[in-house]
């Protein structure tokens, strides 16, 4: 058995992507469970096996600690993969230090397409931001040709829910809906104004991006406010909390989801999707997407790894471009030129009577999509 490989990350394990972030350690640890009871990785082809170490710190949700924390890793522990954080302003931040040495991050929980550039060394594992609602938008048209207005609701200082409101228009422009932005400054105090914006203008389909707590307040607020429309798309609505914290008022709430444990593939490497939802739970955790991807993440390096004819980070990127495959998470195919994610389909799900179902894409669906919802 060879030197061991060490893998860093940086992490939100508090402030406010905790909840994303503890989930992203459980599943970037069960990969490395399973890697470890297998002896290791085998690094390049005929390699030996070396076992997996896991180095992660805190970043506290804050931008300049998930810079600092990235640095740290390649700086004083020599880390051979670097996992980047959860959130794009937080990968945003990790990217501008990986760039800076010459190395290459791996990206799971950055969904921004700005992100990736030419040769920027940054391989992503998830569906853009850009595409998020490509799906809700394309099952609206399919099961009610008649929805023609849309409302994207996003808080005004956000990047990300401008870059989804962003995408969100391009889509829907060719669905034939028109699409209108609705900004915020902070809940609940502008939760009046949205409220009123929404009665007059009527829209068919409303949708959110945002951060989880802003989401789940303005659900609860449009609920208790009598606000209708054909659907409601919020992001936070593919986490099992969001169901948790709202109880029957999530019901018929749809929201876009990178995985789901009941979606199963037939797989090229690694484990399917009951073994890894196993995995997760014993490391103590919800089986959600956050982590998936991390261990899909882990996974798509794995393979790179034990494929390269090298182990550095040059190497590992053209093995990364080269790559077309389908994983317990989905098909993985990148833009060889950017490490944008162009093969990953993003799935919908629905709060039916108080469970999560998917409902969208049909072939994946194992429920049948409650629309228009009232």
């Amino acid at each position: 058995m060879s030197e061991g490989i060490t893998v860093g990350s940086s992490i939100s394990l508090s402030g406010r992507y905790a909840l994303q972030g503890r989930q992203a350690l459980a599943g970037l640890s069960a990969w490395v469970a399973a890697s470890n009871a297998e002896g290791g990785i085998r690094v390049t082809r005929g390699g030996e096996l070396a076992p997996v170490t896991l180095v992660h710190y805190d970043d506290g949700s804050s931008s300049q600690k998930a810079a600092a924390n990235i640095e740290r890793l390649i700086r004083n522990d020599g880390a051979q993969l670097l996992i980047g954080p959860y959130a794009s302003d937080l990968a945003r931040a990790a990217v501008l230090v990986s760039r800076r040495h010459g190395r290459l991050l791996w990206n799971h929980g950055g969904a921004a397409d700005d992100l990736h550039r030419e040769g920027g060394l940054v391989v992503g594992i998830l569906t853009p931001v850009s595409r998020y609602f490509a799906g809700v938008l394309e099952m609206a048209k399919r099961l009610d040709p008649g929805a023609a207005r849309a409302v994207f609701i996003y808080r005004d200082d956000s990047r990300f829910g401008g870059l989804a409101a962003t995408g969100a228009a391009q889509v829907s422009r060719q669905a034939g809906v028109s699409m209108a932005a609705l900004t915020y400054s902070s809940l609940p105090e502008d939760l009046p104004k949205v409220t009123s914006a929404l009665r007059r203008t009527h829209p068919d389909l409303i949708l959110n991006a945002g951060a989880f707590e802003d989401e789940c307040a303005l659900a609860a607020g449009l609920h208790a406010a009598g606000v209708r429309a054909r659907a409601f798309a919020f992001t936070a609505a593919a986490l099992d909390e969001f169901g948790q914290l709202l109880g029957s008022e999530a019901e018929g709430f749809l929201g876009p989801s990178q995985w789901e444990p009941g979606v199963v593939r037939a797989v090229d490497f690694g484990p399917g999707s009951e073994e890894v939802a196993r995995s997760i739970r014993a490391q103590g955790a919800t089986v959600d997407y956050p982590a998936a991807q991390t261990y899909a993440a882990g996974l798509i390096a794995h393979r790179c790894l034990e494929q390269g004819d090298d182990a550095d980070d040059e190497a590992l990127w053209r093995a990364a471009g080269a790559l077309d495959c389908t994983t317990f998470f989905g098909r993985f195919k990148i833009q060889p030129a950017t490490g944008l994610q162009v093969g990953h389909e993003m799935l919908w799900v629905q709060w039916q009577r108080g469970k999560k179902v998917v409902v969208w894409p049909q072939r994946c669906a194992s429920a049948p999509a409650i629309y228009p919802r009232d």
